[in-house]
Parts: structure tokens; sequence; C-alpha cells
């Protein structure tokens, strides 16, 4: 029997937009790679402070939710980028494991040794390698825990008929 995408462990992978041009082969080839692994990730062309970055982050921590882990591809500008550290930033609250992986020509050094800092563990660049490690310590989604709200919102859908 074939497994199903949604099976398969999701990652969220965040860089900073100048690095794109990096990125779009790295995510290329972890896709092909061995690990079964399926990627999220987003480039916004919207600068941080826009006025429709509100749904922007909205909608990223919503992608973010239906993910097990979040990898940084990391290069020259990673820390330029306010997307990237927000992204960062909602993984560790929703308590995701944050891996680093060096883009192609990135010195890791000081930027490497920042996100050990922040709990990120630092892995190559490798579908097998990301896989491997996600294996070694099973990460299932966080699931948010049962509020009244969200008991009183679905008994109130239950009540209405659903035409």
């Amino acid at each position: 029997m074939r497994e199903t995408t949604q099976s398969r462990p999701r990652l969220f992978l965040t860089f900073a937009g100048a690095d794109l041009a990096l990125a779009r082969p790295a995510a290329a080839q972890l896709r092909g790679a061995g690990g079964g692994l399926t990627l999220d990730w987003a480039v916004s062309s919207e600068p941080f402070a826009a006025p429709r970055s509100d749904l922007i982050r909205a909608s990223l921590a919503l992608r973010l939710k239906h993910c097990v882990a979040t990898v940084c591809l990391f290069g020259a500008e990673t820390l330029e980028d306010d997307w990237v550290r927000w992204t960062l930033a909602a993984a560790q609250q929703l308590r995701h494991p944050l891996l680093g992986a060096p883009l192609a020509g990135a010195a890791p050094g000081d930027l490497a040794d920042l996100l050990a800092s922040i709990g990120a563990e630092i892995v190559p660049l490798r579908g097998e390698a990301i896989a491997q490690r996600l294996a070694r310590r099973p990460v299932l989604p966080r699931a948010e825990p049962l509020t009244a709200d969200a008991l009183a919102g679905a008994l109130r859908m239950m009540k209405h008929s659903l035409r």
C-alpha cells in the first residue's frame, strides 16, 4: 500500500528571501532524497511591517502547526530577514524541533552558533540526515488542548444543520 503525503513528516523550511536562489535547489534535493519528507515553505514579498503582514503571519502560523519540525536553511542574509526571525520564534512557541542546515557556500560559523543557542540542532542539508534526526526522537504535531471555547464552537456547529 502506498504511503500518502499526509502520513509523511512535514517540515517547514525558513530562509531569507535573498537566499531564494539557493533555497530552491536545496528544497528540490530534500524533496527528492530518501526519508519521505514533505516540505512547506513560503517567501513573502511583503515587508514585515506592511498592513497585510498580520494576515501573512496568521497563515504561516497555521501552516507551522501542521509541521513536525522547522528547518532554517541559513546563508549570509538569514539574520537580516524579519520573516525568518519571526518563523523561528513561532516554531519555538509551538515547541517544534528546530534544525539548522547551511545553504551551499554558507560558512556555518557564528550563525550556526547562534541557531544552536536558541535550541536548533545543526544538521547536514541532506534529506536522509534530516529524516534520521527526526526518527531518533519521534515528533508529532503538538495537539492543542481542548478549551471551553473550542468545545462551545463545535457544539454550536452541531446545532445548526449543514446544508
